[in-house]
């Protein structure tokens, strides 16, 4: 196998389409990366212990530093290895993209349920349940007509994107709007195949893009322990420097004990001081005892900092 660049890993599950996100700009950057495989659902002790209290997936990690979200390990790929670059439009639109994808995501996600929740098993629909609070999973399945349509019309702005005969959202080239899009319509065709095929018919110009996604859709990866991956981050050091925005909203302060949540879901509770300031992320060393020694990275965009008292 390739030599990984920079002992850079993944904590991942493959079913998680946010996770394909990340496979997508390995895949673009042709970067080869050690990989821990994650739970589906708790306990997730050991990636809880790398982040400080984030149970979400993907997350990266390089050496003793974590960055939480496809916003931030797009960025972190970018720093590591600038070509061929994520950000063919620059970065700032690919990464607004990201509210966007999500609902695109929650259209699919919607559709899934009102197709199989009843085959659940309790214990795997009470975690998702906890996790997506925003969803009535009692009434999903009278919305089903209007979640079709809704997927349907995130699947039409692709294809009239693609419609002058680009190559990619972008242009000739994949970057990250393309990964924004392509793991939702992954996700159609392998969780409900034949409604999939009757929402996005009709619509070329997105199979075709389909089509070159799929053949781009290839990582070399070497699984490794989570065990391994921890230690790897106990016996390194950190390198980003402190760094305060003055300008900053928030008026944070360095060293200031803060909590960071994501906003629109229970994915757990990361605590901390604050080491970093920055208009795209807030980088924080955490105080739980299996994380010391670490810095998270965490995006602005998304994720709410709260201070404590």
């Amino acid at each position: 196998m390739t030599t990984v660049k920079d002992s850079v890993i993944l904590w991942s599950y493959d079913a998680s389409p946010f996770t394909q996100k990340a496979l997508g700009m390995f895949a673009i950057k042709r970067l080869p990366f050690c990989w821990v495989e994650t739970p589906m659902m708790p306990p997730k002790d050991d990636l809880l212990a790398l982040t400080g209290g984030y149970r979400g997936t993907p997350v990266l990690q390089v050496g003793a530093e974590v960055f939480i979200d496809s916003q931030l390990i797009a960025r972190e790929l970018e720093r590591i290895q600038p070509s061929p670059t994520l950000f063919p439009l620059g970065g700032g639109l690919e990464l607004a993209l990201v509210r966007w994808s999500d609902a695109f995501f929650r259209s699919a996600l919607k559709i899934v349920l009102s197709i199989g929740l009843a085959q659940w098993p309790k214990e795997f629909r009470d975690d998702r349940q906890y996790l997506f609070p925003d969803i009535d999973f009692e009434s999903v399945g009278g919305e089903a007509a209007h979640s079709r349509s809704q997927f349907r019309a995130h699947a039409a702005l692709l294809d009239a994107q693609l419609d002058d005969g680009r190559q990619f959202l972008s242009g000739a080239a994949p970057g990250l709007a393309d990964v924004q899009a392509y793991p939702f319509v992954w996700m159609a065709r392998g969780a409900f195949a034949d409604v999939a095929s009757e929402l996005l018919s009709g619509f070329p110009s997105l199979a075709a893009w389909e089509t070159r996604m799929q053949a781009l859709w290839v990582v070399e990866r070497q699984s490794i322990t989570a065990a391994s991956a921890l230690a790897e981050a106990d016996a390194a050091r950190t390198v980003t420097p402190a760094s305060i925005d003055a300008t900053d909203a928030q008026r944070l302060r360095a060293g200031q004990l803060v909590d960071i949540t994501p906003d629109d879901t229970r994915r757990g509770v990361m605590r901390g001081t604050i080491h970093v300031v920055a208009a795209d992320r807030v980088v924080i060393r955490p105080s739980a005892e299996r994380a010391r020694g670490r810095l998270v990275h965490v995006p602005r965009l998304g994720y709410r900092v709260t201070p404590v008292a």
